[in-house]
């Protein structure tokens, strides 16, 4: 055969497409279980980490004994504002509730979880699950002196919605609800505080009582709900 005919050059890139194909697949095929349990433990490990849960050992296995032991998850909310909301076991209707939050970060959205005491009025912690933001910039929101600044962070609800939380300057420098932005990273900060205060206020208005939440601004009305839910599920 004539290597240098138009037939025999597309017989020869078809079987390369087939082989290397062939092989592409073969490689993911055999990894998707791995990729998965991969995922499952980074996830259950943010969450663990949010919620300063103690765990034996940096395995998969001590992570989900953990996540069994002390959370239960629900899905709260309805439409494109679903998320799930994780509680205590050993805290029933009171303590700390845990939220997923998602946004747009300056490149791509942003997925986390936030921590909150059962009353709204303080954030216990941040953890991220995953980003695409710069390396060695914006990524730097994972640090752990950037997110240790939002423990105990309180949730100015007095406030208009975008200044709930700060991020960066203020003209109090000190107060109760601002942390540092990331140096050098003005784009992801911002995006960051837009979109945590625009899911602060979706968090407070979450109907968990099946009855319409009349919210103050401290939140108490939608934990009397929480409590009232857990309370029932309990009994059941």
């Amino acid at each position: 055969m004539n290597k240098k005919k138009p037939g025999y050059i597309l017989l020869f890139m078809l079987a390369i497409c087939v082989v290397f194909g062939t092989g592409v697949s073969a490689v993911h095929n055999a990894t998707q279980d791995m990729l998965e349990k991969n995922k499952r433990l980074h996830r259950n490990r943010v969450i663990c980490r949010a919620f300063l849960l103690p765990v034996e050992k940096e395995n998969a296995q001590a992570y989900e004994e953990a996540m069994a032991r002390f959370i239960r998850v629900e899905t709260r909310g309805q439409g494109d504002h679903k998320r799930n909301v994780y509680f205590r076991k050993d805290s029933p209707g009171q303590g700390i509730i845990g939220f997923d939050i998602s946004g747009m970060g300056f490149w791509d959205r942003i997925n986390a979880i936030v921590v909150l005491t059962a009353d709204l009025k303080e954030i216990v912690n941040i953890q991220f699950f995953d980003h695409k933001e710069t390396p060695g910039l914006g990524a730097r929101i994972e640090e752990n002196w950037f997110t240790s600044q939002f423990k105990g962070l309180k949730i100015a609800w007095d406030k208009p919605e975008g200044e709930r939380v700060i991020i960066g300057p203020s003209p109090d420098p000190n107060a109760a609800n601002r942390v540092d932005a990331i140096t050098g990273a003005t784009q992801t900060s911002t995006a960051l505080m837009r979109f945590l205060n625009q899911e602060l206020a979706e968090i407070r208005d979450l109907n968990l009582s099946g009855k319409r939440t009349v919210h103050t601004n401290d939140g108490a009305k939608l934990i009397s709900a929480l409590c009232l839910k857990n309370n029932s599920k309990k009994s059941e």
